[in-house]
């Protein structure tokens, strides 16, 4: 039997070479190309890469060249940018030109990665949110905005193309030995933060692995609609204080706010936390992924187990 060729936006990205680590050593694709504006740091035999920018036009020419029975779109900019409109023109607008070159080359199966921050954080979210319940654009942060916007996006264009296999992916924070973002810089700092008050914060954390496994799942069963992607067990910032072994200082959430701020607007290489995460910090936004388990699927790591890999890749941890 033919294996499968894709197609990756996004190759060089973090999520990107994991994925092709993952195709490299899978029987059932037996070729992939994939475009980035910066170079991989891994050769593939399977693979050839073009450095192309996502909104090139020239992308669903390329597609159509290479013929690929899928595509997967990994292209989206996580370290919020001081320029919104650029990371708005990468994440929503490359979004909308991948979808036009899937059209173009008429691509059966197409793969996005979405994020569970798409869900908005608020007060009153379900604890867990399960795929049934809606995607709450937030006011501020600039790629849970994006998020929830290529999501209405892909419902448009899954309900305008039912012949395709549209599936959506919906990660929690993403971690592993080798994540490098503000958010990994949060449990990485010097001394441990954590808010003061009855509200005690709860994370989930999915390894790179399980992330790369699952995608290649999902498109091995023609999966289509969206799916959370998170590890079941959950863990409490006391918890993750008491697994770093730091002395917390707990501040007030007006004083945390404001520090993320200050660090924001200064440009502080200490903390680069966008102020609005702190939404995602004080409000529930963990997420049900029995969906994906009914499925069959199963995680490889436990998000304590993830958060000490992380950990113990940065030195922080033995």
């Amino acid at each position: 039997m033919k294996g499968k060729t894709v197609f990756i936006t996004g190759m060089a990205g973090y999520v990107g070479e994991c994925l092709c680590r993952e195709l490299e050593r899978s029987a059932w694709c037996s070729r992939f190309f994939g475009i980035d504006v910066k170079k991989p740091l891994y050769k593939y035999k399977k693979g050839e890469f073009k450095r192309m920018d996502i909104n090139d036009p020239a992308l669903g020419k390329w597609m159509e060249e290479t013929a690929p029975d899928i595509v997967v779109h990994l292209a989206f900019v996580l370290q919020q940018i001081h320029d919104p409109d650029l990371m708005y023109k990468i994440n929503v607008e490359g979004t909308k030109s991948v979808l036009a070159a899937v059209e173009e080359a008429n691509i059966p199966q197409l793969l996005v990665t979405s994020s569970a921050t798409a869900y908005g954080a608020f007060p009153d979210n379900p604890v867990p949110l399960k795929e049934t319940d809606p995607i709450r654009q937030h006011p501020a942060f600039q790629y849970a905005k994006d998020k929830a916007e290529v999501e209405w996006i892909l419902d448009a264009f899954a309900a305008a193309h039912p012949e395709k296999a549209v599936c959506w992916v919906r990660p929690c924070v993403i971690y592993g030995p080798n994540v490098n973002n503000y958010i990994s810089g949060l449990f990485t700092l010097p001394v441990a933060m954590a808010p003061k008050g009855d509200f005690t914060p709860t994370f989930q954390f999915v390894h790179e692995d399980d992330v790369a496994t699952a995608m290649l799942f999902l498109l091995k069963k023609q999966a289509k609609g969206p799916f959370n992607l998170a590890p079941p067990d959950t863990i409490t910032i006391d918890e993750i204080n008491a697994v770093s072994g730091k002395m917390a200082f707990p501040l007030p959430e007006k004083v945390l706010r404001g520090l993320f701020r200050l660090t924001w607007d200064l440009r502080l290489p200490l903390l680069k936390v966008p102020p609005a995460f702190s939404d995602y910090v004080f409000y529930p936004w963990l997420v049900d992924p029995k969906k994906l388990l009914d499925m069959g699927f199963s995680f490889t790591y436990s998000t304590r187990e993830t958060l000490e890999i992380m950990l113990r890749a940065k030195g922080q941890i033995k």
